[in-house]
């Protein structure tokens, strides 16, 4: 499998839309790897996860073919990660060459609702688009090939947010945005289960947070636990993503701070082999 980070950015994007902290006139004045849009990944070239605003400048300057995708996974119903407003100009009159498949959706009763009222917009869109609700710790097949849980995420409760296990062809992905350290449920269901690439929620930076989102020190915790519980080994990737905009944190500082402890550090843009 591959795996292509789009957008690397917590809510705000980074630098962020009025903002003149340090790090994000840093990303300003540096380019590059440190201009980070909302969050959003695709594994081979049809499953992606999460659909933000920013999509459109995913596919305007980052290549994302959304041609090809079949199966769209999303986390939440947060903005920076489900923005279905968009997802209705899938159809013609928007769109040409989409032919008569629908791209099938799949998120939590939040997420869902948002997409009801998104569909008010754009009649006839239930034959281009399909929305199929999930609870956590449902297991579903795409047509492709995946295999795909979704897990409890820690995060914007009462929601239910969901991380998503993915697995294909014996190769296993844990991508785990947004969520603080995982809830007792989802450890339980993960005991045991090899990873071959943890994607892991950063968004705090140095700040010592554990819900809702995570930082150094928290990703540690995720990290030490699941090697306890047989998850993960040497040969497993661990990569860090969905940053905000703290400090005087720069794409390099980030590496700095973190590739010694083995972990990877996402950027718009970026792809691994799993």
């Amino acid at each position: 499998m591959k795996i292509k980070y789009y957008g690397t950015s917590a809510s705000e994007a980074w630098p962020a839309l009025f903002c003149s902290c340090q790090a994000c006139l840093l990303a300003k004045k540096l380019g590059g790897k440190n201009i980070r849009s909302r969050s959003q990944a695709l594994i081979d070239t049809s499953l992606l996860i999460d659909f933000p605003p920013d999509t459109g400048y995913h596919v305007q300057h980052l290549d994302l073919d959304l041609q090809q995708v079949r199966t769209l996974l999303i986390t939440h119903s947060h903005h920076d990660h489900f923005f279905p407003y968009d997802i209705g100009m899938r159809m013609p009159g928007f769109a040409e060459g989409i032919g008569k498949s629908r791209l099938l959706v799949y998120g939590n009763e939040t997420a869902q609702a948002k997409f009801q009222d998104a569909a008010k917009l754009y009649r006839g869109i239930e034959r281009f688009v399909e929305f199929r609700r999930l609870e956590p710790f449902e297991t579903f097949f795409t047509e492709d090939g995946y295999e795909i849980i979704s897990l409890l995420a820690d995060h914007n409760q009462p929601e239910k947010s969901l991380i998503y296990l993915i697995k294909k062809e014996e190769k296993q992905i844990l991508y785990a945005h947004d969520t603080g350290i995982f809830p007792e449920c989802t450890w339980k269901f993960l005991e045991g289960i090899r990873l071959d690439f943890v994607s892991l929620d950063c968004t705090a930076l140095s700040r010592n947070w554990r819900q809702g989102h995570m930082g150094f020190e928290a990703v540690d915790e995720v990290r030490d636990r699941l090697k306890e519980a047989g998850c993960i080994g040497r040969n497993t990737r661990l990569v860090l993503s969905h940053f905000a905009h703290f400090g005087d944190f720069t794409h390099e500082k980030i590496c700095e701070t973190e590739n010694p402890k083995g972990y990877e550090v996402a950027y718009d843009g970026c792809v691994f082999e799993i």
